[in-house]
């Protein structure tokens, strides 16, 4: 069966067929456009909202927050959840405050300006979600494991494990970059641990999910 190609008009009209995102979603797109801000685009924020809302998580770990975008995604699937989510840029980190408070979920969103591993390795949590934003800013392969243990070790049975730019561009068939291997380690250790069952979903850049299993 041949495969269709992702070209910008098909992008287009995928991202047609997502509801019409509220003022505060719409600015943000705008903002992130204007100003190239890295944020998911209407497309996989829908299905991030999907996986949240059928798995019925309400505990959500995020690292990664740029402006908050993702983070009101995962929030709405929740029923009234909340999300901590990490963020070390302080302008970003104020920015997404607001964002947060602009759409309903000032109190239901901590934002911690902090290193993403350094964060969780003192983290006392448990959650139901975790969407990781940061695979093309871990420094080493080293790192990308470490994160994801801690990110299995506060995650219960049936979680959800989520991880944009698993794909990097297409770049992990043959990596020749820092962030390319590390991307690729990512996905290796998820395909091949024994506590989780997982997929890439090739939407943008690529959706790794997996699910803790039981």
């Amino acid at each position: 069966m041949r495969t269709v190609e992702i070209t910008d008009d098909m992008q287009a009209y995928l991202d047609g067929l997502v509801p019409p995102r509220d003022e505060v979603l719409a600015r943000m797109e705008e903002e992130a456009h204007r100003e190239n801000i890295p944020i998911v685009d209407p497309h996989e924020g829908q299905l991030l909202y999907l996986l949240v809302r059928i798995s019925g998580a309400r505990r959500i770990l995020e690292l990664g927050t740029a402006t908050g975008y993702s983070g009101i995604w995962l929030l709405r699937g929740t029923n009234h959840g909340n999300l901590t989510t990490y963020e070390l840029d302080h302008e970003r980190a104020e920015r997404a405050r607001a964002n947060f408070s602009a759409a309903g979920f000032g109190k239901q969103a901590l934002v911690i300006e902090e290193n993403a591993k350094d964060g969780l390795e003192k983290l006392d949590g448990r959650f139901d979600a975790c969407f990781i934003d940061l695979l093309n800013s871990f420094k080493s392969e080293e790192i990308t494991r470490r994160v994801l243990e801690l990110c299995l070790e506060r995650l219960d049975p049936g979680a959800l494990l989520m991880a944009d730019n698993a794909l990097r561009q297409g770049e992990v068939l043959h990596p020749d970059n820092q962030q390319a291997r590390n991307v690729r380690h990512y996905n290796d250790l998820v395909a091949k641990h024994p506590r989780l069952e997982s997929v890439v979903i090739p939407i943008r850049d690529g959706l790794s999910v997996a699910r803790v299993k039981d």
